[in-house]
């Protein structure tokens, strides 16, 4: 019998052992990586980031020249702007475009119309000598017919094949005198014509050349009202600054917003969009004001998406109006946009972070009184941060975040 004790007791001390190591192993888990299973309000939403827009707002545009066509200019830089939330009254100073390329065209049109109103005195010049010769030539010719008719009142006492002779050749000036007149015509219309187009020409890049004049004081653009400056974004995202280009196609420089209705405009996923609907409420937080929450109501949500700058992934635009509080909130805010799809008031929940995925079921370790257990459950939805539990656990259960080797 005590030879049989002598053997059992090791084995019994060894279970003991087991047993303390797992019961202390438990008690030693942190409490920061334990969490308690409780019944508390569930929300299940969307979230997605946005950035805070005025529904009305005045755009600072380029010279209204650069917006037509008269001025073959594509594009220019903006070379200096005022930093973003300056507040302007109206004409105060806002940005200056580059004139380099004005001031070329300029150049270009000087020149032009230097060579025009060369070519216009030397038109003249020529039209004046062409003239003058036909002129001689009518005056020479008118000469030739007066000879002619002397002539032929000469050769009355001739004979009849004089006379004849005497009238043919005085036919034959008069004529000549008629073409001469005629010639004289068309030189003076052809003359006059080419005179008048290089006048035209002229005319026009003189009349540019004012336009371009007036530009390049236009360059220096100033607030069409008072507001506060807000920079625009370019087409990938990115804020438009010193050393953008605008064009006729993207005229805008910088907004004045509307202060007095504010959107949140942000991309929902494809697939999350058929959750959102005009009018449902919006929880948004501002980065620039963490201790508030805003609230919000879907504005207006687009038909048709298009791909989310850096995610490969396509996202429907919705615009949220945003409920200031008060607050100075602004245009270009960051905020963080949670759409609110089905709210429950008395839920198990748990951390997102308890819940595992083993074999294709859903998981959690629970800390027992005999140590860490794995235990299956059966959920009903999630959220950002927690995860709706239907079967599996009860209230107080506590489960730890990592879970054993």
């Amino acid at each position: 019998m005590k030879k049989r004790l002598g053997l059992l007791l090791p084995l019994v001390l060894v279970v003991l052992a087991f047993i303390i190591y797992r019961i202390f192993l438990t008690d030693e888990t942190a409490e920061s990586e334990v969490v308690e299973v409780v019944r508390d309000k569930f929300e299940r939403y969307v979230t997605s980031m946005g950035e805070l827009e005025a529904h009305r707002s005045t755009d600072i545009l380029i010279p209204e020249v650069l917006r037509g066509n008269k001025i073959r200019i594509r594009q220019i830089v903006i070379n200096d702007l005022v930093r973003e939330g300056t507040v302007v009254e109206k004409g105060d100073y806002v940005a200056t475009l580059d004139p380099s390329e004005v001031e070329e065209y300029i150049k270009r049109v000087t020149e032009t119309i230097e060579m025009f109103e060369a070519n216009l005195e030397k038109a003249r010049m020529d039209s004046s000598l062409n003239l003058s010769q036909a002129r001689d030539d009518i005056r020479k010719a008118l000469d030739n017919v007066l000879d002619k008719e002397v002539k032929v009142e000469q050769s009355v006492y001739e004979s009849k094949a004089i006379q004849r002779q005497a009238q043919i050749e005085l036919e034959m000036a008069q004529r000549k005198y008629e073409q001469k007149k005629r010639n004289y015509q068309k030189l003076l219309r052809k003359n006059t014509l080419s005179v008048r187009r290089i006048e035209n020409k002229l005319k026009e890049e003189k009349e540019q050349l004012a336009v371009l004049l007036k530009l390049k004081a236009d360059l220096v653009i100033t607030a069409p009202q008072s507001g506060v400056v807000v920079y625009v974004r370019e087409w990938n995202g990115e804020k438009r600054k010193v050393g953008a280009r605008v064009s006729r196609w993207d005229p805008r420089i910088a907004i004045l917003p509307d202060l007095s209705t504010l959107l949140s405009v942000t991309y929902v996923k494809e697939i999350d969009i058929t959750n959102i609907y005009v009018g449902m409420p919006v929880k948004i937080k501002i980065d620039a004001f963490p201790k508030e929450e805003f609230e919000g109501t879907v504005r207006s949500v687009a038909n048709i998406g298009k791909e989310i700058a850096g995610q490969f992934l396509n996202g429907f635009k919705v615009e949220i109006e945003v409920d200031a509080k008060g607050h100075g909130l602004l245009p270009g805010m960051t905020s963080v946009n949670r759409f609110i799809i089905q709210e429950m008031d008395d839920e198990l929940i748990v951390p997102r972070e308890a819940v595992f995925v083993k074999d294709s079921f859903q998981v959690v370790f629970k800390k027992t009184p005999l140590g860490i257990v794995q235990q299956k459950i059966k959920t009903g939805g999630e959220n950002d941060e927690f995860i709706r539990v239907l079967e599996g656990l009860n209230e107080g259960d506590k489960l730890v975040l990592n879970p054993p080797d």
